[in-house]
């Protein structure tokens, strides 16, 4: 079958909405917020969100990168700063949390050793209004409008041809990166010393 269109997609007007209010309302508990911002601005579905460890955020200078897939990411200093404080934040399922010895999760669940569960993320993002479809899609939408395809495929970890996809949704072309990238690797063989 034909692939389609996304069917549910945020209006961008809301998507930037919800994302300040992630960032900014203390009100909601933290991992909602953390999981929220993934979301909105990363177009991350929350199954991957769920998945995330605290060693996938580095700092290096003044900077926080999250690894998505291979690469890092860097993080707006609002989000850098709450991924921080929930990665230190002690987990109220503490007893649970040390019976694992592998990776901290950034989002642990109630079954030892295990992330919290999709149901469970999705389900308290809903109750702020952040329904993760629609959010995710218009991310995605958004990034593929303003990234070339190849990059987002390897930052965010998506296949090339989803990536493609997305970008054709955006109606973006991606032959100005082409002729960048061509120029670029022109210029790497002009100043590369002949032997």
């Amino acid at each position: 079958m034909p692939r389609q269109q996304p069917s549910q997609l945020m209006d961008e007007d809301e998507r930037w909405q919800l994302l300040k209010r992630c960032l900014t309302d203390s009100a909601m508990a933290l991992d909602t917020r953390v999981a929220g911002a993934l979301i909105l601005l990363f177009g991350r579905h929350a199954s991957h969100v769920r998945h995330l460890t605290a060693t996938q955020l580095t700092g290096r200078a003044d900077n926080s990168y999250l690894t998505l897939d291979r690469h890092p990411i860097l993080l707006p200093p609002c989000l850098a700063k709450l991924l921080h404080q929930l990665a230190e934040a002690p987990h109220t399922r503490a007893a649970l949390i040390r019976v694992d010895r592998g990776e901290p999760w950034l989002f642990p669940g109630l079954v030892p050793g295990r992330p919290t569960s999709q149901t469970g993320l999705s389900t308290k993002l809903l109750a702020y209004g952040i329904n993760t479809r629609p959010a995710r899609n218009a991310a995605l939408v958004a990034l593929a409008g303003d990234l070339p395809a190849p990059v987002l495929a390897s930052i965010l970890g998506l296949h090339l041809e989803t990536a493609v996809r997305w970008a054709g949704f955006a109606k973006a072309s991606w032959a100005d990166y082409l002729a960048a990238r061509a120029a670029d690797l022109r210029q790497q063989t002009n100043t590369t010393p002949q032997e």
